[in-house]
């Protein structure tokens, strides 16, 4: 097992206090795609990811659940939270806290086919919701599907919900035409609860592009900023929203090539955001900084700093980073990596941050 090298900059505004591998050691798993939520009232922490058994990419992944009630430091065994047989169930966009007794999980279930071309060898997709409002200990049933694009729906959008001036809820997603091509991404609205989820605007669609994984932050000035991922050019994308997502700017390039964003306000008030990086001479998560919401960027370094003959394929790719306040100038963080001869592992890190 490779103890984790995290390898952020010195001057970076997020400083690595420790790091570990979660749930590590024998039998061998392959554990991605994590997210994590807090509590406020308690600090307890809610952690989702997908689960594997052996080291093969397989149609066959239960999605577990994981509390821990000291800031991260020691975590409950996990347990399954959704299943389903023949299918590779993950959480879409992860936890969304809405209040401390309404957390809502998007549970996604797809089917592999690595005979496939593209970057989602997949031929099946089904999303629904559940709720928790007992800090985890039960679950809703899930809800009925949830399609709102002709093929593949994804509420993805690490920071989800974001509450708007009326009390309904803004969430990222993004979808398919058709099976894996032609990827748009934008936002949808729901009630305040997250139910009754209303049909997309758009920020990014183009015939010759395929947009997807986005993330919203709001700014200090009350805008809205999003970072997109691009298929095939892998450089992404960013857009501003001043009217709380009806409408969009034009795109405009990151400095940055960039899978699975994560944007994180820090004590100052600038973002970092933290990435899957595309760039394969700087593999693993890397993060990047705009003090000026998003009209600049520069890089700070990396989470996951990820040996280079790390298998870069679909399917076998690190990241899904996400980050969570843990009260003070603490901060949780928490990836997966690339596979190894361990499978693949979670990630958990805690930060301090001294922007402010």
């Amino acid at each position: 097992m490779v103890a984790p090298a995290p390898a952020l900059l010195p001057d970076a505004p997020l400083e690595v206090l420790d790091a570990q591998m979660l749930f590590a050691g024998p039998p061998v798993r392959r554990r991605s795609a994590p997210s994590v939520a807090r509590l406020e009232s308690s600090g307890r922490l809610l952690l989702v990811f997908t689960q594997v058994a052996g080291p093969r990419r397989a149609s066959e992944g239960a999605l577990m659940l994981t509390t821990s009630d000291d800031g991260g430091g020691t975590w409950a065994e996990a347990a399954p939270l959704y299943a389903y047989p023949g299918w590779f169930c993950m959480s879409i966009g992860g936890l969304a806290r809405i209040a401390d007794d309404l957390v809502r999980l998007f549970l996604g279930r797809i089917q592999f086919d690595f005979s496939l071309a593209g970057t989602e060898p997949m031929t099946g997709w089904h999303v629904s919701s559940t709720f928790t409002t007992d800090g985890g200990s039960s679950w809703a049933s899930p809800g009925p599907e949830i399609r709102l694009f002709p093929t593949w729906t994804e509420l993805y959008g690490a920071s989800n919900p974001h509450r708007l001036s009326d009390g309904s809820l803004l969430w990222a997603v993004s979808g398919t035409l058709d099976r894996d091509v032609r990827w748009q991404s934008g936002v949808c609205w729901s009630d305040p609860r997250g139910e009754h989820i209303g049909e997309p605007t758009l920020i990014a669609a183009a015939s010759d592009r395929d947009y997807s994984d986005t993330d919203l932050v709001r700014l200090d000035d009350g805008r809205f900023l999003a970072v997109v991922r691009e298929h095939k050019t892998l450089q992404s994308v960013q857009a501003w929203s001043a009217d709380e997502g009806r409408t969009w700017s034009r795109l405009e390039p990151t400095p940055f090539m960039a899978s699975n964003p994560k944007l994180f306000r820090v004590r100052s008030g600038a973002v970092v955001c933290a990435y899957r990086d595309e760039d394969l001479d700087r593999r693993g998560v890397s993060c990047s900084i705009t003090e000026d919401g998003g009209r600049s960027w520069r890089f700070i370094g990396q989470l996951y700093a990820a040996p280079q003959e790390s298998e870069h394929r679909p399917g076998d790719v690190c990241g899904y980073p996400d980050l969570i306040g843990l009260g003070g100038d603490l901060v949780g963080a928490v990836l997966h990596t690339y596979p190894s001869v361990d499978g693949v592992e979670l990630q958990w890190l805690r930060l301090r941050d001294r922007s402010a």
